[in-house]
């Protein structure tokens, strides 16, 4: 056998790459391309979402909507969780021929997925995308997809998905929304909803349909004829919170004395809100570790505006007596009055602000992760007067909107 020189080796590589890189990228019918909505940043350098759409893909007034893992697909190999993008199969023998009537009918079939093992770097876009081409080939109809690419405000049960969809990959046709409906597997469903049937991992795609506005179906009501099956939201519903919050505010809240004033409350408890309306227009010193990054350096700010004898806020979470004992320490030296506003948000309620708040500022204030609220919880301690605190406040939530955006973005599910 003649010995394979360089030049053979290298050829065969680059063949090698090129076919692998075929098969990621297989070539679509339909004249659809992959693209970015918004830019890039992080250190993965993802948009907040890829979309597949192009001039074969027809708009519509009526969207019929899909999840894929879980709804169209399953691991052909059974396991939990794909080994690969070739580890694929549909759920039903009924997918193909039920799209392909629905595309038939004059449906504009789009998928909207969560991909967050994108930005924790476990799902590599290049083959996912591959994936989903093979995939929409094998149905050979026209598809458009929406990829939500990590913890970001354009992730479902949020409405963002579909509202660039709408605005700028629909051809300007506004959708008949009693018409529509999505098809997913994040239903709700408690344990054994149906004979060893486990627990759906959430309630995100029921919300995501409620939020659009349009009919919800599981793949087991939609490809099956199964009944409906008992769920639970598995979030604070913001419909009743509006509707049974009763307790109302003072009207004022500053001092007329030179004061510190310690916020204490869970993440997005409604804190910052709470100071900028109540207490920032009467000079108050705003001390958050949010912008100024340290504790070191919310310290020499406060230091500085008890120094220029001004009254200031600590707007940070001060769950324990040692994370406020430094800031009291520094009000009393200097014979300042110092109080405690404690807010009075439930847990729930704060985990539903915290997705608002990202959806509210498009992605800008990244939403909170859970582990911050489980330190909050074990390094709590209730504020005393012992720890030379004047007066303790507790501050009601009260649900107010500067908007009726922020309204509506209230009122929307959360929760994945």
């Amino acid at each position: 056998m003649p010995k394979r020189g360089p030049s053979t080796r290298i050829a065969d590589a680059t063949a090698a790459k090129k076919a692998k890189a075929a098969e990621a990228d297989p070539d679509l019918e339909f004249d659809a391309e992959w693209s970015d909505y918004g830019p890039r940043a992080g250190s993965k350098n993802l948009p907040p979402v890829f979309v597949l759409t192009g001039p074969g893909i027809k708009g519509s007034e009526k969207i019929a909507g899909f999840d894929i893992d879980m709804t169209l697909i399953v691991p052909a190999s059974g396991r939990t969780f794909p080994t690969g993008p070739s580890d694929w199969k549909f759920i039903h023998d009924e997918v193909k021929p039920k799209l392909q009537s629905e595309h038939k009918a004059g449906y504009k079939i789009v998928l909207f997925t969560n991909q967050r093992g994108m930005e924790k770097d476990h799902t590599p876009p290049a083959g996912w995308k591959g994936k989903v081409k093979k995939i929409i080939n094998e149905l050979n109809i026209p598809i458009q997809v929406f990829v939500a690419t990590g913890e970001n405000d354009m992730r479902k049960p949020g409405t963002r998905m579909w509202d660039v969809m709408v605005k700028d990959h629909n051809e300007g046709i506004q959708p008949d929304m009693s018409a529509s409906y999505y098809v997913g597997d994040a239903a709700g469903r408690p344990k054994d909803w149906a004979p060893g049937k486990k627990r759906d991992f959430s309630c995100g795609d029921r919300m995501f349909a409620a939020n659009v506005g349009i009919k919800f179906m599981t793949p087991e009501e939609y490809f099956f004829d199964e009944k409906p099956a008992p769920f639970s939201w598995h979030s604070v519903d913001p419909a009743e919170v509006v509707k049974s919050s009763k307790e109302k505010r003072k009207d004022t809240y500053h001092s007329k004395d030179k004061e510190l004033v310690i916020m204490v409350g869970l993440p997005a408890s409604g804190k910052s809100s709470f100071v900028k309306k109540y207490l920032l227009p009467h000079g108050y010193v705003h001390v958050n570790r949010d912008t100024l990054t340290t504790p070191a350096k919310c310290l020499a700010a406060t230091k500085e505006a008890i120094k220029n004898g001004q009254s200031v806020v600590i707007d940070n979470t001060n769950p324990s007596v040692s994370a406020r004992s430094d800031y009291i320490d520094l009000a009393t030296k200097a014979k300042y009055k110092v109080r405690c506003f404690v807010m009075d948000t439930p847990i729930e309620l704060a985990h539903h602000l915290n997705y608002v708040r990202q959806t509210q500022t498009n992605g800008k204030v990244r939403r909170i992760p859970n582990v911050g609220y489980n330190v909050y919880k074990k390094n709590y301690q209730e504020p005393k007067k012992s720890e030379k605190i004047e007066d303790i406040v507790r501050i009601p939530f009260e649900p107010t909107f500067e908007s009726d955006k922020d309204k509506k973005l209230f009122l929307q599910w959360t929760g994945d």
